[in-house]
């Protein structure tokens, strides 16, 4: 790991959606760190807040969605300061800056994504001239230079066509380009290979790893394909239900889970090695309606593990296993903390989710 520290440290992040439904917890106490030249993969089943969390960082929450508390620390260069990303006017210049400057966002679907009516080149020399200050001309150079080192063939050309003229694995590669374009330190890439075909998928994956070698960036890889982080990841971060309950080194956690539901989701990838037929074993239950988030550790009632009378009535930290570098949120591995314990909540059967009265919102 680096010895420099990190680049981006987000410490208890929670971002809240405050729908007339009622409360969703989102994102519900994250913490993590980004270091340069490294790429960290955040995991997780749908819903799990992996897209709340890059959003939040560069501030883009929709409505009826916003940053409650903790914070995103974005540190400048060596010896240099460091914001607090969410103290900072999502709308204001500093954020604006930071925004596609310092922080690339490769979006989960580039096609919604891109504008229809505007050329991929438009949209890319309009990120260019925003933030480097280019005129024309020299912006225009810039876009096709980024669209050649990317890997899209003949970009004289292609930079003058529009989203719906590429391939699936072009404008992937195309809106890589615009993430890049100016010079990020960190790239946030949101499920870069969802719909993409198995070759185009290996060639996205290498593209990354090469820009990330050739640029010295940090990558933040967001992903429910465990088979991708093996591949790409140097760290791991495992969330449910808006918390990351282990994170660590991609060895570690592919190897000495501590979590159980690291390692129920690491029994459910197929495997070359199981008998013919062999049926993969599913996490139970699912996930918790959001109104009605289980008390205690968020994952108790699909645990197989779970600790009677503790699990249920007390929030496990994430404090290190296994040496320093390993973290689980698990009273498996932890004490019971000091002090009363919560009330147990709404028990959650395995199988749909639970549904009820909705939480009332602030």
């Amino acid at each position: 790991m680096s010895t420099a520290g990190p680049i981006l440290s987000v410490r208890d992040l929670r971002t809240y959606f405050f729908a007339e439904e009622g409360l969703v917890k989102a994102v519900d106490g994250a913490s993590f760190d980004v270091h340069g030249g490294r790429t960290l993969g955040i995991v997780g089943e749908s819903g799990c807040g992996k897209s709340v969390t890059a959003r939040s960082i560069l501030r883009i929450v929709e409505r009826p969605g916003r940053i409650v508390s903790g914070e995103i620390r974005l540190r400048h260069g060596e010896g240099g300061g460091a914001d607090d990303l969410a103290r900072l006017d999502p709308r204001g210049p500093e954020m604006r800056r930071i925004r596609g400057g310092e922080i690339g966002l490769v979006f989960q679907e580039p096609m919604s994504s891109f504008s229809p009516v505007h050329t991929v080149g438009n949209q890319i020399v309009e990120t260019i001239r925003l933030h480097l200050g280019l005129d024309a001309g020299a912006a225009r150079a810039r876009a096709i230079e980024m669209l050649r080192r990317v890997g899209i063939p003949r970009p004289e050309r292609r930079i003058d066509e529009y989203a719906f003229q590429l391939s699936g694995g072009l404008r992937q590669r195309a809106m890589i380009a615009t993430a890049l374009c100016c010079g990020p330190r960190i790239l946030i890439a949101d499920e870069p290979t969802t719909a993409l075909d198995v070759t185009t998928q290996a060639q996205i994956l290498a593209l990354l790893r090469e820009l990330q070698d050739r640029e010295g960036m940090a990558i933040v890889l967001i992903t429910h394909n465990l088979g991708v982080v093996a591949e790409l990841c140097d760290e791991v971060a495992v969330m449910y239900l808006g918390r990351v309950v282990e994170r660590g080194p991609v060895d570690a956690i592919f190897h000495a889970p501590q979590h159980p539901y690291t390692r129920a989701l690491l029994r459910s990838i197929p495997s070359v090695h199981a008998p013919v037929r062999t049926k993969l074993p599913a996490i139970a239950g699912s996930l918790p309606h959001p109104q009605r988030r289980p008390a205690g550790c968020p994952f108790h009632p699909r645990c197989g593990e779970a600790i009677r009378g503790t699990c249920e009535r007390h929030e496990p930290e994430l404090l290190p296993v296994r040496g320093a570098e390993q973290s689980a949120s698990c009273f498996l591995h932890h004490p019971v903390p000091p002090g009363p314990a919560v009330p147990p909540g709404p028990a959650v059967p395995p199988g749909p989710a639970a549904s009820g009265a909705p939480v009332a919102a602030p």
